[in-house]
């Protein structure tokens, strides 16, 4: 997500009655980090502008307290991901403690500590505690550079607007399973005025979840064509593989039919963007989107959180009855130029407390890594959850986020390409075959090529 992310004809399932939750035990006291000789500052920064609203609860719980009262004064900060967080970095000024976007490209860069000791003094942090797929995502050649916190969880599902739906002559109760039944739920949810300018649409495949990648959200589109495109094990590319033409094509046939002027201009009216606005606006009818969704949705537009509605994200038809899922979201680490980074521990240990989970929950809908805390999520809480819920154990196939050096490098070549593609200028294939030779000569030039597979 790139900055937080940035949803009824009929009321959702109802769920089972969450089983009785434990007694709350007291705040653990940090055993993880040095105790401050005196009163020190904690920067805590973090990329989005949601979690504003958590200031003031997050102070007021006890754990918090407790942390002041053991001489932390902390500085909350919000907002501070792209250009600022990364000079903060690059200056050599970053705050202690964190997640300003790109972790990962952090940690290869030297900026960020191991925390793997912090973690085994921790009585709080413990690795049995997550999903599996989330926690091994800060673990870059046995060392652990952040601990999912924030917003974490499952990344895939389907999420259409059930009264849409239905004025389409369509059945919300049979959402399409494959790319074929997809697109043809995506024409018939299109509509054009007189003069042909857009007027509604399906769905805009690259928007949101179905665009990202390759990164920490994984790569949806290889993921659902099941591509193998890059081998970890002998550090090649394989991007050009002709199920990963088959996708692109696929993708791009539903730009083509919308008319890719037509949907740049829909996304131009303010608040028909992507990441939401134009699923909140009724113009898209279907977004490819993260657990998330439902919660954002329901603080954004209670209205059209009413009528949404989650399911399997579709696969293409060879892969029928396959379920897709995801499992990644965002790391908190401890910056090692941060002028007390080595106190602020303490932060990442109130962040798996459920005073900080519920006010998380609770104000945007966000849902950690934690397999004890989901476990007593009520999914009638937004319409949709559920699905995101069930989905993390009913699962056929897990993925989790692409450690790749150039993969921010990859992404953007990528989004070149594929504009070629809808636009009619390059086949699917020459594209592919253009962008694994930018990728290899990349791979190359960067010097990552002859560092794969060495430690250190």
């Amino acid at each position: 997500m790139a900055a937080g992310g940035v949803l009824a004809a009929c009321a959702p399932k109802a769920t089972p009655t969450p089983a009785a939750k434990p007694a709350e035990a007291k705040p653990a006291a940090p055993t993880a980090a040095p105790a401050p000789k005196e009163k020190i500052q904690i920067k805590y920064w973090i990329f989005w502008n949601q979690p504003q609203v958590w200031e003031e609860p997050f102070r007021a719980t006890p754990e918090w307290k407790a942390m002041e009262e053991s001489g932390l004064e902390i500085e909350f900060r919000t907002g501070a991901g792209g250009d600022a967080g990364r000079t903060a970095v690059a200056a050599g000024t970053p705050p202690d403690v964190g997640d300003l976007g790109p972790q990962y490209d952090f940690a290869l860069g030297g900026k960020l500590m191991d925390l793997t000791d912090f973690v085994a003094a921790s009585k709080v942090v413990k690795p049995e505690r997550f999903f599996k797929e989330n926690w091994e995502g800060p673990l870059i050649d046995g060392k652990l550079y952040g601990v999912p916190c924030h917003e974490c969880y499952v990344r895939r599902g389907l999420n259409y607007n059930e009264k849409l739906v239905q004025e389409a002559g369509l059945d919300p109760n049979k959402p399409p399973e494959t790319w074929d039944e997809l697109f043809e739920w995506h024409k018939k949810l299109t509509k054009f005025d007189a003069a042909g300018n857009l007027l509604q649409y399906g769905i805009d495949p690259f928007d949101a979840e179905g665009g990202t990648g390759p990164g920490g959200d994984g790569w949806t589109i290889a993921e659902l064509w099941d591509v193998p495109f890059f081998d970890a094990a002998t550090g090649t590319f394989n991007l050009n593989h002709e199920r990963f033409v088959e996708a692109l094509d696929t993708y791009c046939e539903f730009i083509r039919f919308l008319g890719p002027d037509k949907l740049q201009g829909v996304r131009s009216v303010e608040g028909q963007g992507t990441w939401g606005g134009a699923y909140n606006a009724q113009v898209q009818a279907m977004i490819i989107e993260g657990y998330w969704h439902p919660g954002e949705t329901a603080k954004e537009k209670p209205e059209v959180s009413k009528l949404n509605r989650a399911t399997w994200i579709p696969v293409p038809a060879f892969r029928k009855g396959h379920k897709i899922q995801e499992f990644s979201g965002h790391w908190t680490s401890l910056f090692k130029e941060g002028k007390n980074a080595k106190h602020a521990f303490p932060i990442i240990e109130f962040l798996q407390s459920k005073s900080a989970l519920d006010i998380i929950f609770n104000s945007i809908g966000w849902l950690p890594a934690l397999k004890d805390y989901v476990e007593t999520v009520d999914g009638s809480k937004f319409p949709g959850l559920q699905f995101y819920l069930d989905s993390a154990k009913q699962f056929t196939h897990a993925y989790g986020e692409n450690k790749i050096p150039i993969r921010s490098f990859i992404g953007q070549k990528f989004a070149v390409y594929r504009e070629k593609v809808y636009r009619d200028e390059m086949t699917a294939k020459e594209a592919l075959d253009a962008f694994q030779k930018d990728v290899e000569t990349e791979w190359e030039e960067s010097g990552w090529k002859a560092k794969w597979g060495k430690k250190g």
